[in-house]
């Protein structure tokens, strides 16, 4: 077959070949509308690429298709793009994070602020706060005793040796020195254990401010050997357990304390802030009112009522109460 050559007035259908006059708009045999060049060349170009379809074979013409294509450089750029948002997101991740785990952080955190004030934790009546009754009650009661020992020695030397007849008989004088003696041994007995009394606790205490709770409780525990009822030094006890973290053995420790004696209101503070740490805020706010019954004017124990308030979420009453300490001590 000799394929039809259009002259200079026809040109032929793109599509089925079929000369038509140059003027017209339409083809006679299949009824395309003829368009300009351009649109001419892109049917001419879709035509050749149906040609080329159908002269390859199937397994090329579906491995060459378009389609088959497609899916390859889809799955490549949308691996390229999810690593691009990988490298985006994953800082922003990791800031929320970060966010997130400050948050989960603050939940407590910013509750327990609410309620610990000041890293708004109850204050620890530490040994500074009483050191001078702390060492009159300790050293008070060793000096009793030495002083008690001391007269009895008197009093037997006294009847012993009869001096209720001639105290001071100048052809024997063995009694009144004796008698002088024993005064002055207790006397000198009663000054070195006020010391030795007051040096264990004195020691303890200065460790504990120093950071080294572990070396201050030997010193504690010497003390509370030492004395018969060793209330303070069972309460300075209590406070290096607690900053050790051993809230259960400063428990027993503040308990102890108070046993032995229960106007021990540091005692009752520092059980108030064991109580509190262990989040039983209904015992410490006992034990604050009780501190503050025993000493009105005990700014530490408002401070602390004032704290465990505001966690119980009782911020009126718990305004009244840090007035109340920043009016005794204006640091808080």
């Amino acid at each position: 077959m000799v394929p039809r050559v259009a002259d200079q007035t026809t040109v032929l259908c793109p599509i089925c070949g079929q000369p038509n006059p140059v003027k017209a708009k339409q083809c006679a045999a299949c009824g395309i509308t003829f368009t300009t060049g351009a649109g001419t060349e892109k049917v001419d170009a879709i035509l050749e690429d149906l040609l080329e379809l159908a002269k390859a074979p199937p397994d090329a013409a579906s491995g060459t298709s378009p389609e088959a294509e497609s899916p390859d450089v889809d799955e490549t750029s949308a691996e390229q793009l999810f690593d691009s948002l990988l490298a985006e997101v994953q800082p922003d991740d990791a800031a929320a994070e970060e966010g997130g785990g400050a948050r989960v952080g603050e939940a407590p955190e910013s509750s327990t602020q609410a309620g610990e004030a000041v890293d708004r934790i109850p204050v620890l009546a530490t040994p500074a706060d009483t050191e001078g009754r702390k060492i009159i009650r300790i050293s008070g009661r060793m000096f009793d005793a030495v002083t008690l020992g001391s007269v009895g020695a008197l009093v037997v030397v006294f009847v012993f040796f009869r001096m209720y007849v001639n105290p001071f008989d100048p052809s024997n004088p063995l009694p009144t020195l004796l008698f002088a003696g024993v005064a002055v041994g207790g006397m000198a007995a009663a000054l070195g254990l006020f010391r030795l009394a007051n040096s264990e606790v004195a020691q303890g205490d200065r460790l504990v401010k120093e950071g080294r709770y572990a070396d201050a409780l030997p010193h504690y525990e010497r003390a509370i050997r030492m004395v018969r009822r060793p209330s303070y030094a069972w309460t300075s006890r209590g406070v290096a357990m607690k900053y050790l973290g051993r809230l259960d053995e400063a428990l027993r420790c503040h308990e102890n304390a108070i046993r032995l004696d229960a106007t021990n209101e540091v005692a009752w503070c520092n059980l108030g802030t064991v109580y509190f740490r262990k989040d039983q805020l209904a015992k410490a706010l006992e034990c604050y009112d009780k501190a503050i019954r025993l000493h009105p004017k005990y700014a530490i124990a408002w401070n602390n009522k004032g704290v465990a308030l505001s966690r119980m979420g009782r911020f009126e009453d718990a305004d009244r109460c840090h007035a109340q300490a920043t009016k005794l001590r204006p640091e808080y």
